[in-house]
């Protein structure tokens, strides 16, 4: 049997890159041999993720500066918004393959990028380097590059149940919503996130335009004049749940909309489509999905054939952060893509 692959997990100490080591743990070809926190440096992994004492019982927390001049054979990068860029330059300059998380890469237009982050790019070079990273859409680029960006949680939920329409030419407009849990807020508590103030609450957060509505237009080619993304806290921890309203280019049949997303969830090992019965499956509660890198989709058609109702929903940690970054490294390491993502959601959770 061949080594394993080794693996460099930075922001080892947050909740994805905990997700992504939980993933190494159980993947037949790549190890995580180093993990990375300034804060934790020198302490046992475990201390701050316990459920993965049995799998690391003796690996610890390095530094930035340890790290700096390891050459392994995949990075992963879960760091904040900002922290990426020279990480990715350091290892992508050495060649070693790189998956991010963050949202440092994302955005393929320099101008979009200093209109929704608020500055200018520090290194639009790199971007021209970078595939998107989501498998689903970009499998075959993934397989010839270096480096996959991060993409958001939100705008995975959201492009994974709107792209089948999209290259259809089926969409006039959408109204979505996504319905999210406390663990997008990371680890870090604050007044809108910390439990004791959101528990038991519905709170908007963003009633027109979150950021990673960016990368919905970027990926599905709809104007931002035709969408409106509102983000919704809800009670649980892990999941997301898009609930839009389609109003469709043309009438349709619901034939033709099973069809449309038949055909681009065929070959796809990780998207899902609802049965059309019973009731109250039709539509994905983010508990089906809970801790797997699946994604689920349901729709129903009004009589009229231009409206339609889409729900999609995610893991955030899972698809939407971790299982889409170890996705991507599997391909960009040519191994097989569900490669320690094998497993199944915890139901009922």
């Amino acid at each position: 049997m061949n080594a394993p692959l080794r693996a460099l997990v930075f922001g080892a100490g947050g909740m994805a890159g905990g997700e992504v080591l939980r993933l190494l743990a159980g993947h037949p070809s790549i190890r995580a041999e180093w993990v990375v926190s300034r804060s934790r440096a020198g302490s046992p992994l475990w201390n701050v993720h316990p459920h993965l004492r049995a799998s690391f019982p003796d690996l610890a927390f390095i530094s930035p500066e340890e790290a700096s001049d390891l050459t392994p054979d995949v990075v992963f990068l879960a760091l904040p918004h900002g922290a990426s860029f020279p990480w990715i330059r350091r290892f992508r300059d050495r060649g070693v393959k790189v998956a991010d998380l963050s949202a440092d890469v994302r955005l393929a237009d320099m101008n979009e990028y200093e209109r929704w982050y608020g500055a200018a790019h520090p290194d639009p070079e790199l971007v021209s380097q970078r595939v998107y990273g989501l498998p689903e859409l970009y499998r075959d680029a993934l397989a010839g590059t270096g480096l996959a960006s991060g993409v958001g949680c939100n705008a995975t939920c959201a492009i994974l149940g709107l792209f089948p329409l999209s290259r259809a030419g089926l969409v006039e407009d959408v109204r979505m919503e996504l319905r999210v849990g406390s663990s997008e807020g990371g680890s870090e508590p604050s007044q809108g996130g910390h439990h004791p103030y959101r528990t038991n609450v519905l709170r908007v957060i963003e009633p027109f335009r979150h950021r990673h509505l960016a990368e919905v237009i970027q990926e599905t080619g709809i104007p931002e004049e035709r969408l409106l993304m509102s983000v919704t806290a809800v009670p649980f921890v892990r999941g997301v749940q898009m609930f839009a309203q389609v109003t469709l280019s043309k009438k349709c049949r619901e034939s033709e909309i099973w069809s449309a997303y038949r055909k681009a969830f065929e070959g796809q090992p990780f998207l899902s489509l609802c049965p059309a019965r019973p009731a109250h499956l039709r539509f994905p509660d983010p508990r089906l999905v809970l801790g797997s890198n699946r994604c689920m989709v349901g729709f129903a058609l009004e009589g009229d054939g231009r409206r339609l109702v889409l729900v999609s929903a995610i893991d955030n940690l899972m698809k939407g952060a971790a299982g889409s970054a170890v996705q991507c490294a599997n391909i960009m390491l040519g191994l097989d893509e569900t490669e320690g993502l094998a497993m199944i959601p915890v139901y009922p959770a």
